[in-house]
């Protein structure tokens, strides 16, 4: 077996003691005398095994190598995940505007008969303003609206057809702006055009003002006229009076006898209460009439159907069994959480899916049972309105009983008065009725012009302040920029995601991952081998590869004089890391600085080094295994002096076994004596057992990654076996590092390379 040396067993990076063969593996940096105390681990915490790098976090470090290696793929999945993201976001977000107008509700009443305003209740100011938002939004203002011709050729209208009210009723909102105050809010937003929606908006605001406003003023003259034909009266009656009392007056000459006086008086009086309680009757029946002018609007209100169909879902079985469960299933979730220490469980999740999936039920029930109740109510008589006209009708027929029997005792107090007085009882009685009919007359002049004043109170109290205007909620600009914004976004998370998953694998960023992120000393670091012409003589990467190779070979070389460094084996953890054209080179290397070397093919189940020399595959180190041939007769002597090779052989099983006995042990013993480096191409470590096996037989063994291609936990594992069998890792070799090449080294190759062709060519001649 090869000798081994116990004062180098790993690279320049210090290791924990491991035994080898009753021996102790001692790093190549003495470890302090002092090491600083290390903190115990806490309880529960799991200790990450190997270097940092192994089990580091993803930065910004891995982020541009990921990317780096998956730039094409990265590339074409962003543009397409950009690409729909845009279009999806264009399709989703349309250009839209917002259509709004603001009516002015003042929250008291102009009464100019007494110079000053009346102050109404915040309740009543609420009531008022919530009836007026429910007039504007009612089926016969919208209707009176979209009736028009106008507005049924406007393209957002006639697209509709029949659902046209319900569009509008829907998507019109209207609210006081600020939550609070005297401003009503009219705003319509969605994807019509602008112009053609600030039409339909003026049109229901003028429809809310003829078919409200307009009639409310309407109700107020048809009480006016009806009290001013009522003063006419009255007027035409006391002048009638005034007419009677002055004749009688001319014809009468002294008054009777003081008792008849007194008795005339005393009938007066009654004459003059039962005058009063006419008059009093006659408001009662005035206010009788406006209460069912009141009611039978009222009866009309959108609110009072809203009212009367809330009142029925209130009690709908179907509604009332999804609330229960809904209250069993927020129950039982409740108490689960309570139980549950994550406040989360499949179990949980299933609930509040069941808990959605019902309240989804009731929601569909309840807008089904809705608009089934707005039909049957638009059908079924009013019951309001026949329960206000019900009433109106038996007070008006008391009140009208009571004026009857009320005229016909002033009727008959009338004719008692002119039998007991004749003429001055009269005149007297004509003097009463004279001075009553003057006050009922006040009263209804006072009614009259406070009529007349207030005839537009409902216009005054309700005014447009600012027509229908737009402003664009999400314009063209915005809607690129928003899909622009959303193309960067996607395309940012599709290279993250690439280079996530492109880090899970953990390759080779640069020699410093293994150098310093696993401790493996870099011996050198070789170009990426593109092409054949780029490896012709003179050429920068042929250069640069033979540059970089040298400094191995120094490193190998340094090594040997103070440890024995003399068979090498060169390996990789897996295939395809450049093991072969370092072992080449290498040996090359060595040749040429006057080394005897033997370049052994130590792959013998996939072998290349005979195709690379061009001599033949047999005779090799399968067939030395199988003691078919001796080791004199296996070597053979390349087109290079000084350089020999081993070729792999025949391989089959027999040679297979025979690798992991000490058959080679003989032989290498006498190829350490005829040759100053012994070079193996070794199999990958893992996978296999042949390096493995080799390795028993070797001084030291140079660990070749290839940059963007080896994986750092597959060289950390192929570096901690080949140690703890016993084999010492010299260092590493990277391939593939792109770097800039010496121009005094390309100058000296190509200077070399043209020497070599005057050479050539002198020859030939």
């Amino acid at each position: 077996m090869a000798s081994q040396d116990p004062e180098m067993r790993n690279s320049d990076v210090m290791y924990p003691m491991a035994a080898t063969n009753g021996e102790a593996t001692q790093p190549l940096v003495p470890a302090p005398t002092f090491a600083p105390p290390v903190a115990p681990p806490q309880f529960g915490a799991v200790t990450p095994r190997g270097p940092e790098i192994l089990h580091g976090a993803f930065n910004h470090i891995w982020l541009i190598n990921c990317l780096r290696r998956k730039w094409l793929m990265a590339l074409l999945l962003g543009l397409l995940a950009s690409s729909v993201a845009v279009i999806a976001l264009l399709w989703l977000i349309p250009v839209s505007s917002q259509i709004t107008a603001y009516l002015q509700i003042k929250a008291a009443d102009p009464n100019t008969v007494f110079g000053t305003q009346s102050t109404v209740s915040q309740q009543e100011f609420e009531i008022f303003q919530q009836t007026q938002m429910a007039l504007i939004k009612s089926q016969f203002v919208l209707g009176a609206a979209l009736s028009r011709p106008d507005i049924q050729q406007l393209t957002a209208v006639a697209n509709r057809g029949d659902d046209a009210l319900t569009w509008l009723t829907d998507d019109l909102r209207v609210g006081i702006s600020g939550g609070k105050g005297e401003i009503l809010e009219l705003r319509y937003e969605g994807e019509e055009s602008s112009a053609e929606m600030i039409k339909v908006v003026d049109a229901v605001i003028e429809a809310y003002t003829k078919e409200v406003l307009y009639k409310e003023r309407g109700h107020a003259n048809e009480l006016r006229e009806s009290l001013s034909d009522m003063n006419d009266d009255i007027t035409d009656e006391l002048q009638g009076k005034i007419s009677d009392q002055q004749k009688l007056i001319k014809e009468l000459g002294e008054g009777d006898s003081p008792i008849a006086s007194q008795m005339i008086s005393m009938r007066m009086g009654a004459v003059r209460t039962l005058k009063a309680q006419i008059a009093k009757t006659k408001s009662v029946l005035i206010d009788i009439e406006v209460e069912k002018e009141l009611a039978e609007r009222d009866a009309k209100s959108p609110f009072a159907l809203k009212q009367a169909i809330d009142d029925a879902l209130q009690t709908d079985p179907t509604l009332l069994n999804y609330e229960e469960q809904q209250y069993d299933l927020t129950q039982q979730i409740l108490a689960l959480q309570g139980m549950t220490k994550g406040k989360s469980s499949p179990k949980i999740q299933k609930l509040q899916q069941q808990a959605a999936q019902i309240a989804q039920m009731a929601q569909t029930q309840r807008l089904r049972a809705e608009a089934e109740l707005r039909e049957q109510f638009k059908r079924a008589p009013n019951e309001m309105l026949s329960r206000a006209m019900a009433v109106y009708r038996v007070k008006h027929k008391r009140v009208t009983d009571l004026l009857e029997e009320l005229e016909e005792e002033l009727a008959e107090a009338r004719d008692g008065i002119e039998n007991m007085g004749g003429r001055s009882a009269k005149l007297a009685m004509l003097g009463k009725e004279i001075e009553q009919l003057q006050k009922v007359q006040g009263t209804l002049d006072f009614k009259l012009r406070g009529l007349h004043a207030n005839q537009d109170i409902a216009l005054d109290r309700v005014r447009v302040i600012n027509k229908a205007q737009t402003k664009e909620k999400i314009n063209h600009i915005q809607r690129l920029v928003i899909a622009a914004f959303g193309g960067v976004a996607s395309f940012g998370l599709v290279c993250y995601g690439v280079a996530l998953l492109e880090f899970r694998r953990r390759r080779l960023n640069s020699p410093a991952d293994v150098d310093e992120g696993l401790g493996i000393r870099v011996l050198g670091a070789l170009p990426p081998i593109s092409s054949r012409k780029a490896m012709a003589a003179g050429s920068a990467v042929a250069a640069q590869l033979s540059e970089a190779i040298d400094n191995v070979r120094a490193t190998l070389m340094h090594d040997s004089t103070k440890r024995a460094r003399q068979v090498v084996l060169v390996t990789s953890a897996v295939s395809m890391e450049g093991c072969t054209t370092v072992a080449s080179h290498l040996a090359l290397s060595l040749t040429r600085a006057g080394r005897r070397t033997l370049l052994i093919d130590g792959d013998l189940r996939d072998p290349s080094l005979h195709k690379l020399f061009g001599m033949p595959l047999e005779d090799g180190l399968s067939e030395l295994l199988r003691s078919e041939i001796e080791v004199s007769d296996a070597i053979r002597p390349t087109n290079t002096e000084g350089l020999w090779l081993l070729s792999a052989g025949q391989c089959d099983m027999d040679a297979v076994h025979a690798l992991a006995a000490d058959q080679l042990q003989p032989a290498f013993d006498k190829l350490r004596e005829e040759f100053d480096f012994v070079i193996i191409d070794g199999a990958p470590v893992l996978g296999l057992s042949d390096t493995l096996s080799i390795g028993q037989y070797v001084d030291g063994a140079i660990l070749t990654v290839l940059r963007d291609h080896s994986e750092v936990r597959q060289i950390y594992r192929a570096s901690e076996l080949l140690k703890s069998m016993g084999v010492c890792v010299i260092g590493s070799v990277v391939n593939g590092v792109t770097t800039k090449a010496d121009r005094r080294i390309a100058r000296l190759h190509a200077m070399e390379a043209q020497v070599q062709r005057k050479i050539a060519s002198s020859e030939e001649i």
